[in-house]
């Protein structure tokens, strides 16, 4: 019971909680002052309405989500029937669903837990802060789907947990050496777990490969409208540029995004008569070299019409320009 101030007693008054329906009630008038409230008590299990009331569970409901698993560690687990208890649904129902349900169970998920309290025991043996363990955790969940990077049982399951907890205490900075992280592996040696190292090493090269490609890609749609702004270029040059950086994205051009930036920039507005901008110029708000723009333009020059778009120039004017632009440098050089 609680004291609130009630709105028809037009004071103070001990309020009752019904829990069933989640009202505030005043104890003296009966007003409800405030409904469906939240219940911020601990969630237990209670089975009132079973027939075996013996058989109370008083564990928490479920555990908690994981965000590392694809299905956040929300499962529905049916136990198998046990001997001596009767219950409304036959045995031979829950037998049926716990067949079903191991057909449609995801066992590659199921080896990524049992990873994870591997990893926690081998934290715990290492005296290794929550940290360690949240980071090696981190590299196991990104294993599956790839026949290379897929999860085993047994030794090479636990070769890979002691490659993770490594590679986690490698990135905190953390003092554990292979051996040390060996005697509590189950027994695997030092040489299954310097494989697994390296095959976490590929498979975090390529998720941070992936992730540098985004990047890249919004890095170079920043710089349009910057680089853009500084040499004062048309709103209709603007649009060309941007439609023409992301279908470069399709292309095999090993240029850095501020190289492939300044060459579309140059092939746009070299292109145009009355809004050309010198090369100079180009590489000064790009911070890139002449002789790498130039580069670049040569690089992207056989793309040049399926990067270019249709409605800023036909084909031949692009041919006409960049070709004769190209043709000058080459002339250029090969006087020196």
């Amino acid at each position: 019971m609680e004291e609130e101030t009630c709105l028809d007693c037009k004071r103070p008054t001990i309020t009752v909680i019904d829990h069933s329906s989640g009202d505030t009630i005043c104890s003296e008038c009966g007003l409800v002052l405030e409904a469906h409230i939240i219940e911020y008590s601990e969630e237990w299990r209670t089975f009132a309405s079973d027939d075996n009331r013996s058989d109370r569970d008083p564990n928490r409901v479920g555990a908690p989500t994981n965000p590392l698993l694809k299905s956040g560690n929300l499962v529905t687990v049916i136990e198998k029937p046990k001997e001596n208890v009767s219950s409304v649904v036959s045995k031979d129902d829950i037998s049926t669903l716990c067949r079903t349900q191991n057909q449609v169970k995801n066992h590659e998920e199921d080896l990524i837990k049992k990873a994870f309290e591997e990893i926690q025991r081998m934290t715990d043996a290492l005296y290794l802060n929550i940290a360690v363990n949240s980071r090696a955790c981190e590299i196991v969940s990104k294993f599956g789907g790839h026949a290379n990077t897929k999860l085993r049982r047994g030794k090479k399951l636990y070769a890979v947990c002691a490659a993770s907890v490594s590679m986690a205490c490698r990135e905190l900075k953390l003092s554990r050496t292979l051996k040390e992280i060996a005697m509590v592996a189950n027994g695997v040696e030092l040489k299954d777990i310097r494989k697994s190292s390296m095959v976490i090493k590929r498979v975090l090269e390529s998720d941070q490969a992936s992730v540098s490609a985004a990047q890249a890609i919004i890095n170079t749609g920043e710089l349009v409208r910057r680089f853009c702004s500084k040499l004062d270029i048309s709103q209709r040059e603007i649009m060309a540029i941007r439609e023409a950086v992301e279908k470069a994205e399709n292309f095999d051009i090993r240029r850095n995004p501020k190289s492939v930036l300044a060459a579309i920039i140059f092939m746009i507005s070299h292109i145009s008569q009355t809004n050309r901008r010198p090369i100079r110029e180009i590489g000064i708000v790009a911070e890139v070299v002449e002789n790498t723009i130039k580069n670049s333009v040569k690089d992207m020059y056989p793309y040049a019409l399926k990067i270019i778009p249709n409605w800023y120039a036909c084909e031949a004017e692009i041919i006409k320009r960049l070709d004769g632009v190209i043709t000058s440098w080459d002339s250029a050089k090969n006087s020196v």
